[in-house]
């Protein structure tokens, strides 16, 4: 288990309802296994069993088969709570508290040193551009504030995990950015990342590794570079070949053109089209640039969903 910051082995949640109702499983023998050093995306649609998985990892819940690991220990395992930061799906807080006292009880149950604590406390507010309103009472902060307090709280103790349960939301597209700027420092500190988000495009920025939950099930799991292989190529056509330029378009997928006349066009494999650029290019080798281009992460999130919808 030590090889993996979080490991499951057939790990199941069934929820019971009324006894006179069949049960409802949530998650369906998960194997999950996410080395050291990585950022990972938990996908899913809404109920696919995303924060049944958080909650299982953090000890919240009782499998109902299976075991999970988190950095080498069972999940359930006390001690290894001081090494997690956690920010859970719409956290809320006591409306009464400043941000300051909240984060300074924060600091206590984490067992962090009184000579530290102010430092530390002063230190997240900083990150999480929070500190104008430490003595401001939580009660009073809009739910994107609400949001920076509760990252705050999940670094406060310097986590070797940090689990993120939808930290984007009620963040504006400012906020969505200095998140992924405080993961992006997150990881240059050593602390490895796991995350679920609906925002696909942030996702793609942010995660080298993902995996796509659906119904209980885990569809798809792998790094980002693999999953999203090479489905075309991407040719940035420099202005004055216009002759060219007449020809790629109405077979592009997709053209935009650049600020400096020059077009950029995408294609899915086409050996027609491949042929011409070849044989263009060994006229002209300054012509043009030629790169692969890939499947965007919500194009292939929404194409594996379908289908699997459609086998359910």
């Amino acid at each position: 288990m030590e090889d993996f910051v979080i490991k499951t082995e057939n790990l199941s949640k069934v929820y019971g309802r009324l006894f006179w109702k069949k049960k409802e499983p949530s998650l369906k023998g998960l194997n999950l296994e996410i080395p050291y050093g990585t950022v990972f995306g938990f996908l899913g649609p809404n109920g696919a069993g995303k924060t049944t998985t958080i909650r299982l990892l953090m000890g919240l819940i009782k499998p109902t088969t299976g075991q999970a690991w988190v950095l080498g220990k069972p999940a359930d395992d006390v001690k290894v709570k001081l090494r997690i930061g956690y920010l859970p799906d719409g956290p809320t807080f006591s409306p009464y508290l400043k941000a300051y006292e909240f984060l300074n009880i924060c600091a206590k149950l984490l067992q962090i040193p009184s000579s530290q604590r102010r430092k530390r406390i002063e230190e997240v507010l900083e990150t999480v551009k929070m500190s104008e309103h430490a003595n401001s009472k939580l009660g009073g902060f809009s739910r994107g504030m609400t949001q920076r307090i509760g990252i705050a709280q999940a670094i406060l103790n310097k986590p070797d995990v940090l689990i993120l349960d939808e930290p984007l939301v009620g963040l504006d597209p400012h906020g969505r950015q200095e998140l992924k700027d405080i993961v992006a420092e997150q990881r240059k500190a050593g602390t490895n990342v796991f995350f679920c988000s609906h925002i696909l495009s942030d996702v793609e920025r942010i995660c080298d590794s993902v995996g796509i939950l659906f119904k209980g099930d885990l569809l798809r799991c792998g790094k980002l570079d693999e999953l999203l292989g090479a489905t075309g190529m991407r040719i940035t056509v420099n202005v004055g070949n216009d002759e060219l330029t007449q020809k790629l378009l109405p077979q592009a997928n997709s053209s935009v053109r650049l600020a400096d006349g020059g077009w950029e066009l995408i294609f899915n494999n086409n050996d027609e089209v491949k042929a011409m650029v070849d044989d263009y290019v060994a006229k002209k080798p300054d012509s043009m640039m030629i790169t692969p281009s890939r499947e965007s992460l919500e194009d292939y999130f929404f194409r594996n969903i379908a289908v699997a919808e459609q086998q359910s």
